[in-house]
């Protein structure tokens, strides 16, 4: 059998076991005796079902259903942590923070306490065990892993100590690469303030239906149950040199734009937004002066049975 470390490291990272950098991410601490209970009514995620040491991946949204900030949040016995892009951690804490009136909860940025450890294969939790206990199951990297939250020394410490037990190393870049290869949208690229989180495909990841109200579960719910999105995110295959802000056209009309492009083992793949006519596989699109073709289609438009996901 072939040892992770022999395998170049996308293959490692989904046959094998790998591991990435350290990656500095915004943390957000609430605390007081209504923090589960808040952040239940204030996100898309089910919190309140969550027993301490379990976590889920969910999204913080406007009144509108866009998206302020999405990523994982952890309940611990005497509070909960919830992790977002550093590029929507400023806009997320403002939101929670301003509809605080009579609830007992208060929010603290522990962001440089914290780091995220990606570590990658089918055997990821057990390799790490116990030597992380903040880790986290997803599925947001492109490849089935955990992502350990450790503080920064203990980070690199255990970094060290899998790729001395045979990790292969994955580089920033090619974290990048597994994520578009895997269609998970990132914010900062693919996700911003205008993007509603079923543009994205985030419906099945991130939204419990079977919860409470919370804020933007009107537009989620509309939007869900009748369908009719008219742009959404899809996968790429690309022509040299096109990338994010190159415009997708048809008929001599823009219909879209690359959000995001990496060169790939398959050549070069992107993700971006095209309008509704052109959510097929195989559909072939302007771009940059060459050819990008639909490999896969990610938007989640009308999914049947939504209260059942």
């Amino acid at each position: 059998m072939t040892s992770p470390a022999k395998l170049d490291p996308i293959a490692a990272a989904r046959t094998g076991l790998a591991v990435g950098p350290a990656l500095a991410r915004t943390f957000l601490r609430a605390t007081g005796k209504d923090a589960r209970d808040y952040l239940h009514r204030m996100c898309t995620q089910d919190v309140l079902r969550l027993a301490p040491g379990q976590s889920a991946y969910a999204a913080v949204l406007n009144a509108k259903g866009h998206l302020l900030g999405e990523g994982h949040l952890l309940v611990e016995p005497d509070a909960v942590l919830l992790e977002v892009d550093p590029a929507a951690g400023a806009e997320v804490r403002a939101h929670l923070e301003k509809f605080v009136i009579m609830d007992e909860v208060t929010f603290e940025d522990v962001s440089g306490a914290l780091r995220v450890l990606p570590v990658l294969g089918p055997e990821a939790a057990s390799r790490v065990g116990a030597r992380a206990p903040r880790l986290i199951p997803t599925d947001r990297r492109g490849a089935a892993g955990v992502d350990a939250w450790v503080a920064p020394a203990e980070a690199d410490a255990l970094r060290d100590a899998l790729l001395a037990e045979g990790a292969a190393a994955l580089s920033a870049g090619d974290l990048e690469v597994l994520r578009v290869l895997g269609g998970v949208a990132r914010f900062g690229a693919d996700l911003d303030s205008t993007r509603l989180p079923m543009e994205a495909g985030l419906t099945r990841a991130a939204i419990s239906f079977s919860k409470g109200c919370y804020v933007g579960q009107e537009v989620v719910l509309r939007a869900t149950a009748r369908g009719h999105l008219q742009r959404g995110l899809v996968q790429l295959s690309l022509p040299a040199g096109a990338g994010p802000g190159t415009p997708l056209a048809a008929g001599g009309q823009e219909v879209g734009v690359v959000t995001s492009a990496v060169d790939a083992p398959e050549g070069r793949i992107g993700l971006g937004y095209v309008r509704r006519a052109h959510w097929k596989e195989g559909e072939r699109l302007a771009a940059g002066g060459g050819e990008a073709v639909v490999r896969r289609v990610i938007v989640e438009d009308g999914l049947a049975g939504a209260a059942g996901i």
